[in-house]
């Protein structure tokens, strides 16, 4: 029974949205990754957002990634704010949960008018992440965990995911 529901669903036209095709705005399917604005001190963020976006509307959206001269959709990311915490609970302040939490917005320009074509609005995606484990290193610096690295990898993974969900979405 499952099998065949399973079967069936996409034939009625359902689809997993992480699978979903994507409307790219106004058509567009030739896009240059503009810029990325990173308030924050997390250097590799920006490559990472850069990665994840390429990524996912090349799969889902038929996009070829070319210069600024032959775009026909420029796609800026704006990081509003990325962080980490920790809930810390006990006398000996055992971490129990740490997250990691982005927020972002995702714009499309015409590459001919350089007029607003598309905006994700705010999008916020977060992961949780255990943190046991972490050295301080000989200038008293807390190295970054792994599983907070892949946390962070999560949470921008699933914001990417809910920008191009919106772009599948047909009203």
């Amino acid at each position: 029974a499952v099998l065949c529901i399973a079967l069936t669903l996409p034939a009625c036209g359902y689809q997993l949205t992480a699978r979903a095709p994507i409307q790219l705005p106004e058509d567009s399917t030739r896009l240059y990754l503009n810029k990325v604005t990173n308030p924050t001190t997390e250097t590799w963020l920006e490559p990472m957002l850069r990665s994840s976006l390429r990524d996912e509307l090349t799969r889902r959206g038929n996009v070829t990634w070319v210069d600024r001269d032959q775009a026909e959709a420029t796609v800026n990311i704006d990081v509003r704010s990325y962080s980490t915490s920790d809930s810390l609970k006990g006398r000996d302040d055992v971490t129990l949960k740490s997250q990691a939490r982005i927020l972002m917005v995702v714009t499309f320009y015409s590459a001919k008018t350089n007029a607003l074509i598309w905006t994700s609005g705010p999008i916020s995606a977060s992961e949780s992440y255990r943190s046991t484990s972490g050295s301080i290193t000989s200038t008293g610096l807390i190295q970054t965990t792994s599983a907070k690295r892949e946390a962070t990898q999560n949470a921008v993974d699933l914001a990417v995911r809910m920008v191009a969900d919106q772009l599948g979405q047909k009203f």
